[in-house]
């Protein structure tokens, strides 16, 4: 890894540019890294899908303010110092969140989110298992189901990580080395979701 000096693109339409203040580090970035996931064409070969900072600057048609605090889903490059994104894929940073907590937020939260009540069309009550309930999407779908009304249950790697999901809203689950059998007890499942 190295730092590179690159040229600050000019801002499109709708468009804002974040000084970055913190950026998320996935498991995308890391096969990335490793060249086993390369990034779409078109988009830099900077890591990062994710960053929170402050607006910088914006581009005509955005909505946003230069100075509001931020945090942001990017094709990749988020591990820089300014980003220009999208506006329509920026999030407000809620007061009492520091940035560095915001920036772990975009890709898990839209992961789960996307997955859960977009493709699966949860509705509220229904029945969720995680797989990988520990892991960020996991346990931002944790998170997610918790504040819909979802019961959710979790497959994890170690009793200490069904602890974690736990302490986050999950009814119950299993240890994945010890057995799934345990999940027929909680079973039919609405959704089942396995990141």
């Amino acid at each position: 890894m190295e730092w590179v000096e690159e040229p600050s693109p000019a801002l499109d339409v709708g468009q804002v540019r974040i000084k970055v203040a913190a950026a998320g580090l996935n498991r995308a970035d890391l096969l990335q890294r490793e060249g086993k996931y390369p990034p779409p064409p078109g988009v830099t070969q900077t890591l990062g899908l994710e960053c929170s900072g402050v607006i910088a600057e914006v581009g005509p048609g955005s909505s946003w303010v230069v100075g509001d605090r931020v945090c942001a889903l990017l094709a990749g490059g988020a591990m820089a110092e300014e980003v220009v994104v999208d506006g329509r894929h920026v999030l407000p940073v809620p007061e009492g969140l520091s940035l560095h907590e915001a920036a772990a937020i975009p890709e898990v939260y839209a992961t789960a989110w996307l997955n859960l009540f977009e493709l699966a069309g949860l509705k509220p009550g229904e029945k969720v298992l995680l797989h990988a309930g520990a892991s960020g999407v996991g346990s931002a779908g944790i998170q997610l189901c918790k504040a819909f009304g979802n019961p959710v249950w979790v497959s994890v790697g170690s009793a200490e990580r069904l602890a974690y999901c736990v302490e986050l809203g999950a009814q119950g689950g299993v240890v994945r080395s010890e057995s799934l059998e345990g999940l027929n007890d909680f079973a039919p499942f609405n959704v089942i979701l396995d990141p």
